[in-house]
């Protein structure tokens, strides 16, 4: 079994392969300038060192909050609790009298993405896979305050990682299953703040091993200098490493601090399970409008 060093060593190195491998020119400046790779080597080091040891702290159910305050400051723990409270945007589905849906995509209370009214199954699968998209960021959000970071990213650079995430998501079939797999666990878990956390460390588990996390948080942190993007991403990267070489128990307890009082989060889920209960009723009456079109050719 690894020492809690080799982990961290691990970790560090493994950050460095990252980024050499998902973001090459900015690995070649940083192999440029050692005082530069120096930092950023300690960064890492110092948030995969903080994962470890905080591991051993959570190795069984605890007082959450009681127990990080052992080893974090005050302000860490509230932005760790404040994390999935910063939504992308939020969708709103209202049955209009003629029996359409109307979709809204809101940010802040203003329009954030054109409505959509839902009159196929193509439609809402346009609305669903930015609603996954949504979530995967919102997770994305919730590792880089667990680790400190605090990101205040505006309206064009969140649309930009929207419809970037979407595009990831298309594009991979290992992700499109991995969400699935998480919307099942969330909707399982009940009531369990830890099952639902469980959950959601295997979300960035599959977002990490599928290449997404590193291009999410580049895209989020666009507005940044290379040198905090660097510090950013190896801060992340780092923490989600050591995090999966002890099974996630500190990171899994942190989310479980909050996963509870995570309303708008948690609607996202909702907001899917109605989609797919409108995309079953629009089936359906395809089917019977179909079965009535050739009920008349038969006549």
């Amino acid at each position: 079994m690894a020492t809690d060093n080799e982990k961290i060593s691990r970790a560090v190195d493994e950050t460095l392969k990252e980024i050499e491998k998902s973001a090459p020119e900015e690995f070649a400046k940083l192999n440029a300038n050692q005082e530069l790779k120096d930092a950023i080597i300690k960064e890492a080091r110092k948030s995969a060192k903080e994962e470890v040891k905080l591991a051993r702290e959570f190795s069984e159910q605890p007082d959450i909050r009681q127990r990080l305050a052992k080893y974090l400051p005050e302000e860490r723990i509230q932005l760790i609790e404040e994390s999935l409270s910063v939504p992308t945007f939020r969708v709103e589905i209202t049955k209009k009298p003629t029996g359409k849906y109307w979709v809204e995509f809101t940010r802040e209370g203003e329009v954030f993405l054109p409505g959509i009214e839902i009159v196929t199954s193509a439609d809402v699968e346009t609305i669903s896979i930015f609603q996954k998209a949504s979530i995967v960021v919102e997770a994305v959000f919730l590792v880089m305050q667990v680790v400190g970071i605090r990101v205040s990213v505006s309206e064009s650079a969140m649309r930009a990682t929207v419809e970037d995430t979407v595009r990831a998501i298309q594009n991979s079939s290992q992700m499109q299953r991995a969400i699935q797999a998480f919307i099942t666990a969330w909707n399982e878990a009940g009531g369990s703040a830890r099952r639902k956390a469980v959950a959601l460390f295997h979300l960035l588990k599959d977002t990490y091993a599928a290449g997404i996390l590193w291009s999410t948080i580049k895209s989020l942190c666009s507005e940044m200098t290379t040198v905090d993007w660097l510090k950013t991403a190896a801060q992340v990267s780092a923490m989600l490493i050591a995090a999966l070489a002890t099974d996630g128990a500190a990171l899994i307890a942190k989310i479980a601090l909050v996963v509870l009082g995570a309303h708008d989060f948690a609607k996202k889920l909702l907001n899917l399970a109605q989609l797919e209960e409108i995309n079953q009723t629009l089936q359906e009456e395809s089917n019977q409008e179909s079965s009535s079109s050739a009920a008349c050719v038969c006549q």
